[in-house]
């Protein structure tokens, strides 16, 4: 069984960080220390100006997550305080992750779901393998999904989607949850670290400062709904963008018909 400190390993090369699962005799399921952890984690990573894209994955064949590990649940969620504690730290760990600066991308193998699902829900971008299977199974357990993390569902997958989640706790493929909205982009299933490498890279290659505008444009669209809702002094992303060195290398490069390389200022 791996020590709690392994549970959660972080690995960087290049400009790329991978944060892993690793309870892989568990179905990776985060435990309750693991929800704890990961927003010191994910905000070392934010703070690593080295680090431009983190992936999120969970380790060996059988799954991203299987969800929250229930074991716990005795526990850390045996009466309505315990509860509202244990919902507060996996709130934070998902906060953590949908709010970091950089680009985040979870790579799913195998079995996403409940928590592990909601976790995901949080990464920007959600690449899967063919034999990955996504599913919010709360009500087999007699629990109820939060309004962020229905929201997050809804905005991707619809309310017709997330109802049938919701209310048949039944898990879908990854052809469906790519058809739908729940992925970006479904793989084969001895491809999907190469192409999460890939697609890491890729990013990585492109403006920080473009990625750290166009995140915060996102979030002020998904909190006030449309443009004109916008309050006027958070629409100066343009202005900002075209302020930094990135937006001149990135011309300059272009006039030197070369790739560019941008400074992340």
């Amino acid at each position: 069984m791996n020590d709690e400190r392994d549970a959660l390993l972080v690995e960087r090369d290049g400009a790329v960080a991978t944060l892993t699962l690793n309870r892989p005799e568990r179905r990776n399921a985060i435990s309750y220390a693991m929800w704890l952890r990961l927003p010191e984690l994910l905000a070392r990573l934010d703070a690593d100006d080295a680090v431009r894209v983190v992936i999120v994955t969970g380790a060996g064949e059988q799954a991203f997550s299987a969800g929250a590990d229930i074991k716990d649940f005795e526990e850390t969620r045996s009466d309505p305080a315990r509860a509202r504690e244990y919902r507060r730290a996996v709130h934070a760990a998902c906060d953590a992750l949908a709010g970091l600066s950089k680009p985040t991308i979870a790579a799913a193998r195998g079995h996403c779901l409940g928590g592990g699902l909601e976790l995901a829900l949080c990464a920007d971008v959600r690449i899967a393998s063919m034999d990955a299977s996504f599913g919010l199974p709360a009500a087999k357990r007699g629990i109820v999904i939060s309004h962020a993390h229905v929201d997050r569902l809804l905005r991707l997958a619809g309310p017709g989607e997330t109802a049938y989640l919701l209310l048949s706790g039944r898990a879908i493929p990854a052809v469906r949850a790519a058809a739908t909205g729940v992925i970006s982009m479904a793989v084969q299933s001895e491809n999907l670290a190469e192409r999460a490498r890939e697609l890491a890279e890729e990013i990585a290659s492109l403006s920080p400062v473009s990625h750290r505008m166009h995140k915060r444009v996102l979030r002020d669209l998904l909190e006030f709904g449309a443009a004109e809702q916008v309050p006027p002094e958070r629409l100066a992303a343009p202005d900002e963008t075209e302020a930094s060195e990135d937006f001149l290398e990135g011309v300059r490069a272009f006039r030197e018909k070369r790739a560019p390389q941008f400074p992340g200022r």
